[in-house]
């Protein structure tokens, strides 16, 4: 029997509404989840005034909620909305699109009042799109919440009330107290919704997609990574460009013999191309192992002084105290009181600063420089503190680019320390000699196409370097 659907929620109810001159709101939800599955909510909203009506007080019975659930309908009453209409639903849920139109049509006793009604669901690897379309047609009045063969045989009109009664005590057509929305929720879209008037027909047609997340992300992710490589092949092909380019435009790492404007230095192996250039712009020296006696690798200077002031440590820790100083790791104040060695940090700077002693020729040399015009720049492996003691101490500030370690973190004979002066002097490498006492920070320095001097003690050498035991032996041809 027709009074057995869900009709009954929707308007055993309105005969009562209608005759207290009450508004109807009628509200059909279809919310449909991801895999297809859902659940239809048909709901009847009481405005303030039906719910101050005596009749309401057993609203249940009314809307015989027992045969609501016999035909698998939950019926529950949601309370007070904000529009100040208390909502009573009942909801039937689905496990496929397919069965939507059955439970829809379960809604009134018309065939025609919901038809055409289909979700389609179209899935490719980065969404899944929904749609869903169909028929919603009121046209038929009351008739359609009423179970038609009843009314027949009772003999009675719609709803068992005369609409001209009807009409006559509220004053306006019963038609317009009645309206039906009608809302659809696809995943990740919204709701969209659609209001019909009792005695109007609406197409319905909703579309939604649900992007998936994961799959989006790990396509810009390719993408991204596609446009990295793309980048890296152009910057390699651009930088093999440059280098020809400037491989044509400079002369060879070692154009010209070292050799040939040191005194008793010994030639090497390779010819120079006597027509490429051969000048030296930049001078580039150690002042530990150039200027001053003392040698930085075997401390023994610093060894003494520390001894001198009462402290006392063994040569391996105050080795690795050094180089953490000399890397920026450690102030000399830090350094001082590890080893033992108290007092002011900037006196005790100074006086160590002032002990170390110039070689013999050092003040000469510069002297000769400078009025050559020659410039001279500085890597060192030092602490921060005793580098600018020693510049203010001697007047060495003319001397530039000034690179040390503890400022840079880089310690010679790491190649670095020399790419770091070659930026702050904007001077190419195969412009700058070096003058160094230790080997190894020459083979660095070489291989960079830098030319190179070993000042020895020892005079001449094996060194595959060009050899001077005297700064007085360095000219500049």
């Amino acid at each position: 029997m027709a009074f057995r659907r869900i009709q009954i929620a929707f308007l055993s109810i309105a005969i009562v509404f209608l005759a207290a001159a009450c508004n109807i709101q009628l509200r059909v939800t279809i919310d449909v989840q991801e895999d297809g599955s859902g659940k239809v909510t048909a709901a009847v909203g009481l405005d303030p005034i039906a719910q101050d009506q005596e009749v309401f007080e057993d609203l249940e019975s009314i809307l015989r909620t027992s045969d609501l659930s016999g035909s698998g309908w939950d019926f529950e009453a949601s309370g007070k909305s904000a529009d100040g209409y208390v909502w009573y639903e009942a909801s039937k849920g689905f496990l496929s699109p397919e069965d939507i139109q059955g439970i829809l049509e379960e809604l009134t006793s018309s065939p025609n009042a919901f038809t055409g009604w289909e979700l389609s669901i179209e899935s490719s690897k980065d969404k899944r799109i929904y749609g869903i379309t169909g028929e919603v047609d009121l046209r038929e009045g009351f008739s359609i919440f009423t179970d038609t063969e009843l009314s027949g045989l009772l003999e009675e009109p719609p709803l068992g009330i005369s609409l001209d009664k009807l009409e006559a005590d509220l004053g306006k057509d019963p038609a317009d107290s009645v309206s039906m929305q009608v809302t659809v929720n696809l995943p990740d879209s919204g709701e969209q919704s659609y209001d019909i008037p009792l005695g109007q027909r609406r197409s319905v047609d909703v579309t939604g997609e649900k992007v998936h997340r994961g799959n989006q992300i790990l396509g810009w992710v390719i993408w991204a990574l596609m446009a990295l490589l793309a980048l890296a092949l152009l910057m390699t092909a651009l930088n093999w460009f440059l280098d020809i380019r400037h491989a044509k435009k400079q002369p060879p790492r070692r154009p010209s013999p070292v050799a040939g404007r040191v005194s008793g230095a010994t030639q090497p192996t390779v010819t120079p191309n006597p027509q490429l250039s051969t000048s030296v712009r930049l001078l580039v020296i150690d002042m530990y192992k150039v200027i001053f006696t003392q040698s930085n690798d075997s401390m023994d200077h610093l060894t003494s002084y520390i001894q001198s002031k009462g402290g006392d440590l063994n040569e391996e820790d105050l080795q690795e105290l050094h180089r953490q100083g000399t890397l920026g790791r450690l102030s000399s104040q830090e350094f001082w009181n590890q080893v033992g060695v108290e007092g002011d940090s900037l006196e005790l700077d100074k006086e160590y600063v002032k002990s170390l002693t110039l070689r013999s020729g050092a003040k000469d040399f510069l002297l000769t420089m400078h009025k050559r015009g020659i410039q001279i720049g500085v890597v060192t492996n030092d602490f921060a503190e005793w580098s600018r003691a020693l510049r203010d101490l001697y007047g060495l500030q003319g001397m530039k680019p000034w690179i040390v370690s503890a400022e840079s973190g880089v310690r010679k004979p790491d190649p670095a320390a020399f790419e770091v002066f070659r930026k702050a002097a904007e001077v190419p490498y195969q412009s700058c000699l070096v003058i160094d006492g230790a080997e190894n920070v020459l083979d660095s320095a070489a291989n960079l196409g830098m030319k190179t001097v070993l000042l020895s003690q020892k005079g001449k050498s094996s060194s595959i370097h060009p050899v001077i035991g005297k700064l007085s032996e360095f000219k500049r041809g």
